[in-house]
């Protein structure tokens, strides 16, 4: 299993250290926990009302077109992948 090296602030560490020791479990077990409760609650989840808008009509259009354009430079630029429009991938 890889490893990696975590700098945590002393009184972090402290709060984990209090935790694990009533939990009876290794450090390591307990940041793998947290890491994995971290990421199954936080993956894909978009924040509420993200994708409301009160633009008019006119904004929207505006922002769809900078969006395209937006993309397109991106698109143009890239070396290694062909362009692929966003629209056909759904």
């Amino acid at each position: 299993m890889p490893s990696t090296t975590v700098h945590i602030p002393d009184d972090l560490l402290s709060r984990i250290d209090q935790v694990i020791k009533e939990e009876n479990i290794s450090r390591n077990r307990f940041i793998i926990q947290a890491c994995e409760q971290a990421l199954s609650s936080y993956a894909g989840v978009w924040p509420e009302n993200f994708f409301t808008s009160e633009l008019d009509e006119k904004s929207l259009n505006l922002l769809e077109e900078s969006v395209l354009e937006m993309e397109h430079n991106i698109m143009s630029r890239r070396k290694s992948r062909k362009i692929v429009d966003i629209c056909d991938l759904s």
